[in-house]
């Protein structure tokens, strides 16, 4: 499902729990094919995550999911993304809010006023290593990141031809939406990835209109998303 040439994606545990670093060049072994999956692409390419203040767990389920994608490993993704949504609802049921209380917690979480979610903790991880990347290619090349962007965005929704239309198009609009809305937030990257926080907060409503389970779609949705920070990372090691 989860695949560009010669890569596969792969979503594993991570064993170090809720300790994040990056001092290791790999994540241990993966729960499912019991490899060990390298850090992707090299270090140097890497945002600060330690000093991005995200859901460290969430963080490096994102990381995970390139290196094993580098290594080619196919089998372990749909399990952990599954995971990862399911534990948010049953954790938010077992708050036994009422309607309008949910209605408001949701609001206040898609303005930012409260931490993301796991699940978009993760899509957030894979548009700001998509960003970060293209901007990167775009620096060393003669291409405008907007143009580098588009080659990503239409190359790995070709290769992920194995999902669902739905869910590609759904990842693309929010990428596209925080880069249309980027100017609001400042200049550079810190005005795209301020923007892609308040569109990855978007990532349950839009996964609710979509037609079908809620989880597929977020699962779906996150798949896709991964293909792009894959696409874009392929452009650095080329």
């Amino acid at each position: 499902m989860f695949a560009l040439p010669q890569t596969a994606g792969v979503f594993v545990t991570s064993p170090y729990g809720s300790v994040f670093n990056l001092f290791g060049d790999t994540f241990g072994k993966c729960a499912s094919c019991q490899s060990e999956h390298p850090l992707w692409p090299e270090r140097r390419h890497h945002l600060d995550w330690d000093g991005t203040g995200l859901d460290p767990d969430a963080v490096r389920v994102a990381l995970e999911v390139l290196a094993a994608a580098a290594d080619g490993s196919p089998d372990c993704n749909i399990r952990l993304l599954t995971i990862q949504v399911w534990s948010v609802y049953e954790a938010m049921a077992g708050m036994r809010m009422g309607p309008l209380a949910r209605r408001s917690y949701r609001r206040r979480r898609q303005s930012g006023q409260d931490p993301m979610l796991a699940q978009e903790t993760i899509l957030y991880a894979v548009f700001a290593m998509t960003l970060h990347w293209s901007f990167q290619y775009a620096d060393r090349s003669s291409e405008s990141p907007a143009k580098v962007l588009e080659h990503v965005t239409d190359t790995a929704n070709a290769a992920a031809a194995s999902l669902p239309d739905l869910h590609r198009r759904a990842a693309e609009s929010m990428l596209v939406s925080a880069v249309q809305n980027a100017a609001g937030h400042g200049d550079g990257l810190d005005g795209l990835f301020s923007a892609l926080g308040l569109s990855c907060r978007m990532l349950e409503k839009l996964s609710m209109r979509l037609p079908g389970d809620r989880n597929s779609n977020q699962v779906g949705i996150l798949l896709a998303a991964a293909n792009y920070a894959v696409c874009a990372g392929t452009l650095l090691r080329n």
